[in-house]
């Protein structure tokens, strides 16, 4: 593909332009010259090129000034841009890297080299529009499987409903049991398509950070879930200080909510279950842990626990989709973060969120 690639050469100098042109044109590349920033910008109002050679010293707009346009223009920021320049300034060259530029040539270039980092650079944005449309297709077919595979599952529990019609107020008690599970067995497949899709659709979402008090949401999250727990249940839950998080508000809701929720089943069985929240700081981190004293794991296996459809306790024990901790691992990679668990069988559970410091 790269051997059809359409590049274009963006340098006031003329003689640098034929140059540039002739060794492309030999590797079979469609070239396009522009001979100043703001040609440069006209020709990409109607074309955009599969990479840009750019200068960085040009009369009219700086290939700098070109670049951070370029970048900042959605139909245009994903063209790869190679700057050529005979600068030596180290502050120039980072500020073009800052800018968005994949790499830098210094001129007068060696010819193989030249040609073999357009060659890569080439081959890179080819490997990242494919990726991308292949996660684009990839999240279309998760939505339309889910969509249909929900829609029997609905029909069944309709037809059950009308089989309970049909039996009367007195149905035979093992036809009443069957259909009861046959209910149960729909709903939990359902709620796992569901909670599928939801960690499916992770992987094309970018985290908006912005600093957030996450301590009110926390609380917020537990009275929520509380309300669905029954009045008896002796819960303590204690929330500590906690740090101040550069995150994503709404997928650090979906970790807390995971997470508490997990808690609160993990601990049906104890008589006063106790769940702590507490936060600190760690190196280049600041720390959000959940602990409780519920039914807890053997370590052995805990590298299962971050995996779709992996589960430590039977359905038996536990009801559950296996996804939660995945879509949290996933949320946190999307913050540049990670969490780590400690449990002990019988013990309790704990799970710690590290969130980069910005």
């Amino acid at each position: 593909m790269n051997m059809y690639a359409e590049i274009l050469i963006v340098d006031d100098m003329p003689d640098q332009i034929a140059y540039s042109s002739t060794l492309l044109h030999a590797q079979g590349y469609r070239v396009f010259a522009a001979s100043s920033g703001k040609a440069a910008m006209k020709f990409l109002e109607k074309r955009i090129p599969d990479m840009i050679l750019l200068d960085i010293q040009m009369n009219d707009i700086n290939g700098l000034e070109v670049c951070r346009i370029i970048k900042a223009e959605p139909k245009t920021r994903n063209i790869p841009i190679i700057f050529l320049t005979s600068e030596t300034d180290p502050e120039i060259i980072t500020q073009g890297f800052a800018l968005g530029g994949c790499d830098y040539v210094k001129k007068p270039f060696v010819k193989e080299e030249y040609l073999a980092r357009i060659r890569t650079h080439l081959q890179v944005s080819s490997q990242q529009k494919e990726l991308t449309a292949a996660n684009n297709e990839l999240t279309q077919f998760c939505s339309a499987v889910s969509h249909d595979l929900k829609a029997p599952f609905n029909i069944i529990n309709m037809l059950i409903e009308m089989l309970r019609s049909e039996l009367g107020d007195n149905p035979d008690e093992s036809i009443s049991a069957i259909m009861d599970m046959i209910v149960s067995k729909a709903t939990q497949t359902k709620t796992m398509i569901e909670r599928l899709f939801d960690f499916s659709k992770m992987c094309n979402v970018n985290a908006v950070v912005r600093r957030v008090d996450i301590k009110p949401i926390a609380l917020d999250t537990y009275h929520d879930l509380r309300e669905l727990e029954p009045p008896k249940r002796n819960i303590k839950f204690i929330c500590g200080e906690l740090p101040l998080i550069d995150c994503d508000e709404v997928l650090v809701r979906i970790i807390l909510k995971n997470l508490l929720s997990n808690a609160i089943k993990y601990t049906s069985k104890r008589k006063k279950a106790v769940i702590e929240l507490s936060g600190g700081t760690e190196q280049q981190y600041n720390i959000i842990k959940i602990k409780d004293n519920g039914s807890g794991f053997d370590m052995t296996y805990s590298k299962k626990l971050f995996q779709v459809f992996q589960r430590l306790h039977s359905d038996e024990e536990f009801e559950g989709s296996g996804v939660g901790l995945a879509l949290i691992n996933r949320i946190m990679v999307r913050h540049g973060g990670k969490i780590k668990a400690y449990g002990e069988v019988d013990k309790g559970a704990e799970f710690t969120l590290y969130f980069p410091k910005r």
